[in-house]
């Protein structure tokens, strides 16, 4: 009888511990994401946002948080096909958001990068000049896709006012 009423206190506990996460509200969802994020727990912070971005899919911050999960999963958990996999379901699902421009960039930066798939990040570089030819980032994905492939060692990097003056 003893073993049958802890077993009923721990249920009844387990219960309402995944009970009262079930109930939390997009808020309290997004304000637990950025407090794991302040106190540098990477982990927890994705599975915040993660669980926002499935669970309230209207949610006007959802944008922020598919954004945010790419960054996370490239910088700290260094899982990078889950990084582009986040910017392409923002990319998608907001395609006129603030986030989509950097999102876009972000694809061909982890190809090129990270994932090593050179064909990839051209393909992503090009569709960046091809939406956002204006875009003050469009030097920069120029400048990847003429260096793509190449380590930077191999560079000759000269920035003006660098180089020494000759007389």
């Amino acid at each position: 009888m003893r073993t049958i009423g802890r077993a009923s206190i721990v249920f009844l506990m387990l219960s309402l511990m995944v009970g009262c996460g079930a109930r939390m509200t997009e808020e309290q969802m997004r304000a637990k994401a950025i407090e794991a994020e302040n106190s540098e727990q990477w982990d927890e912070a994705i599975s915040a946002y993660e669980r926002l971005v499935n669970k309230y899919k209207e949610s006007p911050v959802r944008e922020e948080a598919l954004y945010k999960l790419g960054m996370l999963y490239a910088n700290h958990s260094k899982d990078f096909q889950k990084s582009i996999d986040s910017y392409e379901r923002l990319i998608s699902d907001y395609p006129s958001s603030d986030y989509t421009v950097k999102a876009s960039f972000m694809i061909g930066y982890e190809y090129a990068n990270h994932v090593q798939d050179l064909e990839k990040a051209r393909i992503a570089y090009s569709d960046f000049l091809a939406k956002y030819p204006d875009h003050e980032l469009a030097v920069s994905v120029k400048w990847e896709l003429d260096h793509l492939g190449k380590d930077i060692s191999e560079l000759d990097l000269i920035f003006e006012g660098s180089a020494p003056e000759s007389n």
